[in-house]
Formats: C-alpha cells, sequence, structure tokens
C-alpha cells in the first residue's frame, strides 16, 4: 500500500521474494518443488508414460485439496490423504495415493477434448483428468456426501481450470443428465465396489474404457474394462485399496465368528459357507500339508490370491483378531488368508519362513496348507494343488482373460471359464491351462456315456 492511501501505517518494507515464480498463484515455492519431486518419483516406479498424465502431476496444485494435511504430507507419492472420517473413525473420502491415481487415468487412454465421468469426489483426480483432457474437455464427478461435494465445489473452483462439474447424488446411477451423444469418454469409480454398475456401462461410449477398484472375493484391484457391446473386457489390471462404496450398492461383508471371535470366515462372494460343526473341528487335530511352493521376500504373489478365489469350490476369506490370538491359526500377519470351507471342515494357506537372509530376495517362504475337521485332509490336498497349478500355469504371467457380462446372460451364452456371479453382472475368469468347473463336468459325462467314466 502506498504510503498516504491509507493512515496510520507504517512505513514501507521490502520483503525478499522466490527468484522462480511459483506454478500456482499465491502457493509456496515449497510446493512447487515438492509436486515436481512426487511427479519425479511416480514417473520413476513406471505408473505415468503419457506426457499428458505427467504434466497434470507437475501442475495441478495437490495441496489445495487436501488443506488439512501438511505440504510434505500431500505430496507423499505412495499416501492416501483421509479427508472425512464417520462416527467410527473410519475414513469414507481420501485423496487416493498419486502413484494410483496416476495409473488410473493412464488406464481410460484419455485425449484433448474428452468428457469424462468420475463417481466419489474429492477435487484432486476430477483437476488432473481436467488437465489431460483440456482445453475442450470435462469432467462430471459426482458424490453422496453433502460436505464431500462442497468441498470439492469449493477446491475446483479455486485451484481449478474450470472444466469440472461436481454433482450431488448416487455415482452408481451415473450422470445421465450430462452424459454426451454417445457416452462418456471414459469413467473413472474411486471407492471400492462390489459390483459393476448398469449405469457405468450403459452410459460409456462404445470402445472407451470404465476404470473401477473392483472387489473379487474380497481381493480389491484396480482394473480396466473396455466396452464392447454389452460386454466389458478386462484390458489392465492393478493391486490397490480405496474406501469403501457407501451408495445404494454398498454392500456389507458377510462374516462368521468363529473361537469366541478370535477367527472370522468373510465369504464376499456366492453362497455363505455352513460353519456347522467348525468350533469342534478347530479344537481337533489339524493336518499339514507343505506345497512345494517358495516365494522370495516381498515377491507378489498377488496373482495367486484372485486364482484361488475364482477357482476352489466353497472358497472364503480366514481373517484374525490378534488381540485375541491364543495360536488356533496361523494366518498371515497383516492380511486374511486364502481359505476353503466344506462339511465341518476348514483349509487355509498360510507361509512359513524356510531359508533366512540378509535381503528380501535371499529369504524365502513356502506356502503351507492347514486344515481341520473330518474331511480336512481332502480341502488341504485341494487348496495345495490349487497352489502348484498356479505356480506351474499362472506364476509370472500375469492376470487373466477376464469379461463382464449383464446379469441374466444364459451359460450358453457366456465364453468358457469360471464364472463368479454377482447382482448385476456375471464376470468369468479364463485362466491359462485351466477349465471351467462346468466343462470339466461335461467332459466328464462324455466319458461316462462312453464307457469311460470311473
Amino acid at each position: 500500500m502506498w504510503p498516504g492511501v491509507l493512515p496510520g501505517l507504517p512505513p514501507v518494507h521490502a520483503y525478499p521474494h522466490a527468484i522462480t515464480p511459483p506454478a500456482v498463484d499465491g502457493e509456496p515455492t515449497e510446493a512447487v518443488h515438492l509436486r515436481q519431486k512426487m511427479t519425479e518419483r511416480v514417473i520413476a516406479g513406471g505408473w505415468v508414460l503419457s506426457a499428458a498424465v505427467q504434466d497434470a502431476l507437475r501442475t495441478v496444485p495437490r495441496h489445495r485439496f487436501t488443506p488439512e494435511s501438511p505440504l510434505r504430507t500431500a505430496y507423499d507419492d505412495d499416501l492416501a490423504v483421509v479427508t472425512s472420517r464417520d462416527e467410527s473413525g473410519t475414513a469414507v473420502s481420501s485423496v487416493s495415493a498419486a502413484w494410483l491415481q496416476a495409473d488410473m487415468i493412464e488406464k481410460l487412454r484419455l485425449e484433448p477434448g474428452m468428457t469424462v465421468f468420475e463417481a466419489g469426489s474429492g477435487g484432486y483426480n476430477a483437476e488432473l483428468i481436467a488437465h489431460v483432457v483440456a482445453p475442450a474437455g470435462h469432467v462430471v464427478t459426482v458424490d453422496l456426501d453433502p460436505y464431500v461435494v462442497q468441498r470439492t465445489q469449493r477446491f475446483t473452483a479455486e485451484a481449478g481450470r474450470g472444466q469440472v462439474t461436481v454433482l450431488l447424488g448416487d455415482g452408481s446411477q451415473g450422470a445421465p443428465g450430462h452424459m454426451p451423444r454417445g457416452g462418456f469418454d471414459g469413467s473413472a469409480i474411486t471407492h471400492n465396489c462390489w459390483d459393476i454398475s448398469p449405469a457405468w456401462r450403459e452410459q460409456l461410449a462404445e470402445g472407451r474404457y470404465l476404470v473401477l477398484p473392483l472387489e473379487i472375493h474380497g481381493y480389491t484391484r484396480a482394473i480396466a474394462l473396455q466396452r464392447h457391446g454389452d460386454v466389458l473386457h478386462a484390458r489392465d489390471w492393478t493391486y490397490c485399496g480405496f474406501v469403501r462404496d457407501r451408495g445404494a450398492a454398498a454392500r456389507t461383508t458377510p462374516t462368521t465368528s468363529l473361537a469366541g471371535g478370535e477367527l472370522h470366515l468373510c465369504h464376499e462372494d456366492g453362497t455363505p459357507p455352513d460353519a456347522a460343526g467348525l468350533e469342534g473341528a478347530l479344537r481337533g487335530p489339524r493336518h499339514e500339508v507343505p506345497t512345494g511352493v517358495t516365494v522370495a521376500g516381498m515377491e507378489s504373489f498377488e496373482t495367486l490370491q484372485l486364482y484361488a478365489a475364482t477357482t476352489l469350490p466353497a472358497f472364503c476369506r480366514l481373517a484374525l483378531d490378534r488381540s485375541r490370538d491364543t495360536g488356533l491359526a496361523a494366518v498371515p500377519r497383516g492380511a486374511d488368508a486364502a481359505a476353503i470351507v466344506e462339511d465341518g471342515s476348514l483349509a487355509y494357506l498360510t507361509n512359513v519362513l524356510v531359508k533366512d537372509g540378509e535381503s528380501p530376495k535371499e529369504r524365502r517362504s513356502e506356502f503351507i496348507v492347514h486344515a481341520f475337521g473330518p474331511v480336512g485332509a481332502r480341502l488341504a490336498e485341494r487348496m495345495a494343488a490349487c497352489v502348484r497349478s498356479w505356480d506351474q500355469h499362472v506364476r509370472g504371467t500375469g492376470y487373466p482373460q477376464m469379461t463382464v457380462h449383464p446379469a441374466g446372460t444364459p451359460d450358453h451364452e457366456l465364453p468358457t471359464g469360471h464364472v463368479l456371479d454377482k447382482t448385476s453382472s456375471r464376470l468369468v475368469f479364463q485362466w491359462p491351462g485351466q477349465r471351467s468347473a462346468a466343462q470339466a463336468t461335461a467332459d466328464a459325462a462324455v466319458l461316462a456315456e462312453a464307457g469311460g467314466g470311473r
């Protein structure tokens, strides 16, 4: 303020300023520096290849969408920043890790001028997408929480490009009133989904991509699904986790407690297991079956989880309440154990260290199956065979071919594979070296008719 314009002001002083102007008016120079470092880490991790997404990461001020957090937290590339919690303290809204947001946006395969739908608002992800489809593109983002919508409207207005429309509503219904002719050019769902809403497919343009974190027997993967008519084809998979859906399609995990709450059977898909007899079985002898399959420390076996979940009948997951742990079950720390239940018996997969070493690459652990109950030995052999089959046919080959079909699609119209039924969709998994249970049954019937069945 020039002296004399307002009376009573102190003398004018000079203050130091940054040599390089910040990228966004009013932001501290440290934010620019941290944003560049975050971007370089995401690029180095191989999560972003296109120049458009790289430029979005370098430009959009992430800290403006997480004002509750320190700058270094906002620009931690591996950290999801929680922005809202419910009465119990559970996170219900967050800004996801930057590497995951970049990965999902890359999977959309966007171009300038496209219109994109997003379910689950926060602002930052929508602004990243808006930057990629600029200057003529547009983003429509929907959330059912008025607080989240208000935040997103404010932040995109203050720190955005003016290309984001924020709506209050249930994201599972899409945004039909804002859909361009022919459908959205891409759709991103930013909360865990147990099922795939028909609206997401119907409002997606032919040949374009829907990217969503899909729960498959409790295991979440961010999958890029390309639309071909009424069928969605999986193109890319990423191991991940998001906050759960709270809309009309939200689902509570069916759980059966055992041993006074020490153990829990979690059964997200299919028919819940009959837990009759399991309490007594857990107090009986334990069968242990080594699989002979080992993994190095820090080696990913994420495809084994889905392989077991989608090929083993009566699959569920065994969770341990560690505050009540009496050593009844050796559930791996930090994860639930893949399990199967049948005829009052239980088998689950765990691992033991068989070779120690100074580095993770030198250490190896072997998959071991533990089982209880009258047919526990049989279940243990079945699960061990599954692990060996994964090791022989799937390990190192990546994820399976998967297609998503509308609910009600007749079996004879589905491709050969293992079928997982949801409320609105039928998922078909085609694993290397595997036939579906239906195909195996059909082959057995043919052999029986030919006199070769046993």
